[in-house]
């Protein structure tokens, strides 16, 4: 995403916890979506118009802002070519300091314009530790269409960059590089964790017929963060083949990110106790538990997902990283986002409507362009530029005037 200062289709039933939840609800969901449609029912501006109040506001918060909002308005502005826009970013791309580097690197990523894109390969040829920083970050926001620079970055990168690789192939489904990650397995220079993420990397791209059983093994790993991909990576698969592995992980109190990386599959897989704890996690855990399973709903089946989102956002009031994190998993979520834009949209924390923002462009969602029209006058700056990117995003998916 730019710098921000498989679906089984059924219903499940949920546990006590969640029931408990679902008696809190005070909104219906349907409330929620509804004024949401409503908002987008009344006299929406049309795209070209929505177009150019997005430039403007970009052209405003190149010239005016602080160095976060620039970098962002340049990203917007250079969807349209604009030379002084792309040269910011280059010069920013080159940058000694890691933190402008890597924001510069998030918003090209976040980007579709060829030119954007051109920037960043000649950026990962010149320099590997530029690369490096590419692959951390389409591990945390993965694109299924980076298939070359991840590859580079198997063949030349460290043990770390390597992992942050192997990671964006998984969490991205990068199809057309199954034959390196198998390479990579094979290779006995590869480093354990390393080896344990092309395994997950290989299931999820349906290729891990003769890695299964390794993976699964990996539930009685030393290690924690292999125990965590195991944990994960068992998400991928029906409860009958993970048997009590899951369950194994769930009760593992060695780290807890194993035993909420746990829950959060088993939850996937339907499981009623896990999906209560998960709800109750999201909403009322530690800070660190409420946002490792908020961001896991994006690896959920889109109807538990949704459904899941249904109660938190109804029932519960989340804190702003819970909530942005909730918003963050909604951009892979393929699921109606309907009433999830509503509740961002009216949340009392600024940083809570600047991720919704970011989700309408990220999913560019054009149906949902008459939801930014307001917010290109907001009050806060960040969240204005933010509303001109995403503009920018959607009116350049309906082909309409980029």
């Amino acid at each position: 995403m730019p710098f921000i200062p498989h679906a089984r289709d059924r219903r499940w039933s949920f546990s006590t916890a969640a029931c408990c939840a679902l008696l809190l609800v005070g909104l219906p969901i349907a409330a929620l979506a509804e004024a949401a449609n409503s908002s987008v029912a009344t006299e929406a501006p049309t795209a070209d118009a929505l177009f150019g109040a997005a430039v403007n506001v970009a052209e405003a918060s190149f010239k005016a802002g602080d160095v976060y909002d620039r970098l962002l308005a340049a990203g917007t502005l250079a969807e349209t070519g604009n030379g002084p826009a792309l040269e910011f970013l280059r010069t920013y791309l080159a940058s000694d300091d890691l933190v402008f580097k890597r924001a510069t690197i998030d918003t090209l990523l976040a980007s579709s314009h060829p030119l954007e894109l051109d920037l960043l390969f000649r950026a990962a040829e010149r320099d590997p530790a530029t690369l490096g920083l590419m692959m951390e970050s389409l591990a945390a926001t993965p694109r299924a269409d980076m298939e070359d620079l991840i590859s580079e970055a198997l063949r030349e990168g460290s043990s770390f960059v390597r992992k942050s690789a192997v990671q964006a192939i998984a969490r991205g489904r990068v199809e057309g590089l199954n034959d390196q990650l198998q390479d990579l397995i094979e290779d006995e220079s590869t480093h354990e964790t390393v080896r344990a993420y092309a395994y997950y990397a290989l299931v999820a791209l349906g290729d891990g017929g003769n890695v299964t059983q390794r993976l699964f093994a990996l539930v009685e790993s030393e290690q924690v963060e292999e125990r965590e991909v195991a944990a994960i990576a068992m998400g991928l698969f029906p409860a009958k083949e993970t048997g009590d592995r899951l369950m194994k992980l769930m009760a593992d109190r060695s780290d807890e990110r194993v035993s909420l990386a746990a829950m959060a599959s088993a939850a996937g897989q339907g499981n009623d106790e896990a999906i209560g704890r998960l709800i109750k996690g999201v909403a009322y855990g530690k800070p660190m538990e409420s946002s490792i399973l908020a961001g896991a709903l994006k690896r959920l089946p889109a109807a538990t997902a949704a459904q899941i989102t249904e109660v938190l956002i109804t029932c519960c009031k989340l804190n702003a990283d819970a909530a942005t994190r909730v918003l963050e998993s909604w951009s892979g979520i393929e699921a109606d986002p309907t009433p999830v834009y509503a509740w961002g949209l009216a949340h009392e924390e600024d940083d809570v409507r600047l991720q919704t923002t970011w989700l309408i462009g990220h999913r560019r969602d054009e149906k949902a362009l008459p939801l930014l029209a307001p917010l290109l006058k907001d009050e806060d700056a960040g969240i204005r530029t933010m509303a001109a990117w995403s503009v920018v995003q959607c009116v350049g998916a309906q082909g309409t005037l980029l």
